[in-house]
């Protein structure tokens, strides 16, 4: 089994004055900075393989086929949030 000190994979990519500061940030913003990242990336950037295309397409189906068991994304957070208290 591979270990890897993931500070010091992080410091090997990343400037370490950046990530001294992601780091300093409180867990809210912290989450709200990946956010803000994530949406900067365009569907190129990921990609996707058959496998997990197909798992998307099986959710999706599922989605479509059962709209009643589906919940909005507000509702979801909200009860996430319940949950972390």
């Amino acid at each position: 089994m591979i270990t890897v000190d993931f500070e010091s994979y992080l410091s090997t990519m990343i400037d370490e004055s950046l990530l001294a500061k992601v780091s300093s940030l409180s867990p809210a913003d912290r989450l709200e900075l990946i956010g803000a990242v994530w949406d900067t990336l365009s569907s190129d950037d990921l990609s996707v393989t058959d496998a997990e295309r197909a798992l998307l397409d099986a959710r999706l189906a599922d989605m479509e086929s059962h709209p009643d068991d589906q919940s909005p994304w507000p509702e979801v957070k909200a009860r996430l949030e319940r949950l972390t208290r």
